[in-house]
């Protein structure tokens, strides 16, 4: 999906036919192409790029959210496209290899380490959750977060994405991001300030967050990588009244770098290649 214009810019509501029987919908296709322009708006934002009502944009979504379309950022009132509106393209399926490779190595994975660990690749300019054990995990805090997209700078997965990826993709995806900020990627700003944060990952040999909201979680992230590319990451959440990256990282970093290896070693395996790397689109176009 294409993105980046003036949010501001009134998108358009198509007609609906005498009896205004596909009102509903059309408004509702007019709210995804919104959100697709720019995603993580609040509803003001989208009152003002398709002419809605706030009452009705409420409604529309509410059913988004209860249909897995949409996630909302309860403490800023954003919302986001799941990962679940690609399927609405002809002809998609998802990898092969997060659903053969990686569901039983993250299952095992956090029978050892008890947190719950996350899958996270990138697509579009950020990152998505693709795979979870949260469900099945006692210390688990939120449940809500297969499918879910993360700007880049906000969390443990971009970060570390962004450390251990070639440096080409690095390059090109920060060049994106700086045209076309969200929320949580400020940071693109600082070139210095950025060379220093992944010089600094890649040494310790994770991504972390720390002290960033939601602060009553903490998270560190490895890269699963196959023959120099990124596949993408593996995450583990823990509390942060209860310990702290470097803490988390002593007692489970090797399982963690284990399972990114044996991810690693089932898609080439598989014989398959993930193709994130071809998912970088210039959002800006």
């Amino acid at each position: 999906m294409t993105s980046h214009s003036d949010p501001a810019a009134k998108l358009p509501v198509p007609r609906a036919d005498k009896q205004g029987l596909m009102r509903g919908p059309l408004r509702t296709i007019t709210v995804l192409r919104a959100l697709n322009v720019r995603n993580g708006s609040n509803v003001g934002d989208l009152a003002k790029a398709t002419g809605i009502s706030r009452p009705a944009l409420y409604r529309i979504l509410e059913t988004l959210r209860e249909a897995g379309y949409v996630s909302v950022d309860l403490r800023g009132q954003r919302y986001c496209l799941t990962i679940l509106v690609r399927t609405l393209a002809e002809g998609f399926s998802d990898e092969d290899w997060v659903v053969q490779v990686a569901r039983p190595v993250l299952r095992a994975l956090q029978k050892k380490v008890l947190w719950p660990v996350d899958l996270g690749t990138f697509l579009n300019n950020a990152m998505w959750i693709r795979e979870s054990t949260r469900h099945a995990s006692p210390l688990t805090v939120d449940r809500g977060v297969v499918g879910v997209r993360f700007p880049m700078l906000r969390g443990a997965t971009g970060i570390c994405y962004l450390a251990f990826c070639p440096d080409a993709e690095r390059e090109l995806i920060l060049s994106n991001l700086l045209r076309a900020q969200e929320p949580g990627d400020d940071p693109v700003d600082t070139p210095d300030s950025l060379n220093k944060l992944f010089n600094e990952t890649r040494a310790r040999g994770y991504g972390q967050r720390y002290g960033k909201p939601p602060l009553e979680t903490g998270a560190i992230s490895v890269p699963v990588l196959l023959d120099g590319q990124m596949l993408g990451c593996i995450a583990l959440t823990f509390m942060a009244g209860v310990d702290d990256p470097a803490g988390i990282a002593r007692q489970h970093l090797d399982v963690l770098n284990e399972a990114a290896q044996q991810i690693a070693d089932g898609v080439r395996g598989l014989g398959i290649a993930p193709g994130n790397q071809a998912q970088h689109g210039d959002t800006n176009e």
